[in-house]
């Protein structure tokens, strides 16, 4: 009889998936820009510290729900008659001398988990689970999802929030602009927000830790 180790499959493909999203030089992901901006340079020089996350169970359960939503809806959807692509990307060079002149430029990407054409018009889909239920939206989700709107030329995203408690959906039809995605590249936050901190696994080496 064939041998299966399940989890130790699953746990490979976490490793392979976190290989396939190395840091560029001179890239800054639209993730960076709504949360704290040591998080980018810390997962490079700790990076022990970030992998045990890779193992962490509720981590596993909420890549598992991301994963299950985005087929169940791209199935759905195309029986709608739309057109759904999972997990697209997109970049652009932003001009960072429009906020501080001679700054130079930098290439910022998105990856946003769907992109869906429906009777003419695209729209995005972003999907969120959360541990416990919260005030929705959430305020750094809705930045991430306006720069999409603005990086994927996008008359608006939805947020699919799952979370114990409820299912509930935001359409977000603001769009970024680029002199604040520069802003935001050119202005760092540690933190970018003070809860940060209690989730954050460079929490334990950061000068910038913020404690109540």
């Amino acid at each position: 009889m064939a041998k299966l180790d399940l989890v130790a499959e699953l746990f490979s493909y976490f490793r392979a998936e976190r290989a396939k999203h190395r840091r560029e030089p001179g890239v800054v992901w639209v993730t960076d820009l709504v949360s704290c901006s040591l998080k980018p340079r810390y997962s490079e020089v700790y990076p022990e510290l970030e992998a045990p996350q890779l193992f962490n169970p509720v981590m596993v359960h909420g890549t598992l729900v991301h994963k299950g939503l985005e087929a169940l809806l791209a199935e759905i959807l195309a029986g709608r008659g739309a057109e759904v692509a999972l997990e697209q990307e997109a970049s652009a060079e932003v001009d960072l001398s429009q906020v501080s002149p001679g700054a130079g430029r930098v290439v910022v990407k998105g990856r946003i988990d769907a992109l869906v054409l429906l009777e003419g018009e695209r729209v995005g889909v972003e999907i969120k689970s959360l541990r416990a239920d919260a005030p929705l939206p959430l305020e750094h989700h809705v930045d991430q999802v306006r720069m999409y709107n603005l990086l994927f030329n996008l008359p608006a995203t939805y947020l699919l929030y799952v979370t114990p408690e409820r299912i509930a959906q935001y359409e977000v039809g603001e769009r970024a602009d680029w002199r604040e995605v520069a802003q935001r590249v050119l202005e760092p936050r540690a933190p970018r927000y003070p809860w940060e901190c209690r989730y954050c696994s460079f929490a334990v080496v950061c000068p910038s830790k913020h404690v109540k």
